[in-house]
């Protein structure tokens, strides 16, 4: 369903993406992991059609995103939701037009038929009866959840994931993280998870794709990537700080 093919991307001198490559079966969660500023929030920006590259392409069934117009890109984009790292709830409006921004928008739904809508996606993330509250009333999760409910309103084919648990604790992530899975079970989406938490990766992927200078370093299953002797997948893995000379410093320090 998506084939990232030599995706180059830079910010002034900072080459972020350095010819990415990587394919992304369709029915299935795919989780990218890699350290703070490895790129992987700037790919699946490409892949929603919000940035360009230099060069290379990002491929949706076979289309080409980065050589669309925005009229094309629009149409595309139907097929596609992304819940940000920060849930992105606009704090003017009420829970209910959160989640119902798109089909307001983008449909010939009636009020009666958006209201339902909107009331059944927050029971399928488990909030009942909070139509009406603001986003200021809500805790971090259930800010996460509403987006999750406003994303899958539309009922993409692709739903991607920017950080889902960052700023919950661990039993609020988990919560996150079995969400994802019963929604991928009830709505068969494709789902791509940018992701750091290790606990998240083994939690909801069926695949993983390490993303390192700029690189695919490593992509396979989580088996595969628990089973692999390899130094750099495993130092990111286990947590282990991989700068050079960091143990001198230490020493210094102590001295």
């Amino acid at each position: 369903m998506i084939e990232i093919k030599e995706l180059r991307k830079s910010f002034e001198d900072n080459e972020v993406l350095r010819g990415v490559n990587l394919t992304i079966g369709q029915g299935h969660t795919t989780a990218i992991i890699g350290s703070s500023g490895s790129g992987k929030s700037v790919m699946l920006k490409h892949v929603m059609g919000l940035m360009k590259p230099e060069s290379g392409c990002v491929f949706l069934d076979g289309i080409c995103v980065t050589d669309l117009t925005y009229g094309e890109l629009k149409s595309v984009r139907k097929k596609m939701a992304m819940v940000f790292q920060g849930a992105a709830l606009f704090d003017s409006m009420t829970v209910a037009q959160n989640v119902g921004l798109g089909l307001f928008s983008h449909t010939k739904m009636s009020r009666t038929e958006i209201a339902e809508k909107v009331t059944r996606c927050l029971g399928w993330v488990g909030l009942h009866g909070i139509e009406n509250l603001s986003p200021a009333e809500l805790s971090g999760g259930m800010k996460k959840r509403v987006a999750i409910a406003r994303a899958i309103a539309m009922e993409p084919k692709i739903l991607l994931y920017d950080e889902p648990t960052t700023g919950l604790d661990p039993i609020r992530a988990n919560s996150i993280n079995d969400l994802i899975v019963n929604l991928q079970n009830r709505l068969d989406v494709t789902s791509i998870v940018v992701t750091h938490d290790m606990n998240s990766v083994d939690r909801i992927a069926d695949y993983v794709a390490f993303l390192h200078k700029g690189k695919i370093h490593f992509e396979g299953t989580v088996k595969e990537l628990h089973d692999s002797d390899d130094v750099v997948l495993r130092n990111f893995v286990e947590g282990i700080d991989e700068v050079e000379g960091v143990d001198e410093v230490d020493d210094a320090y102590a001295a």
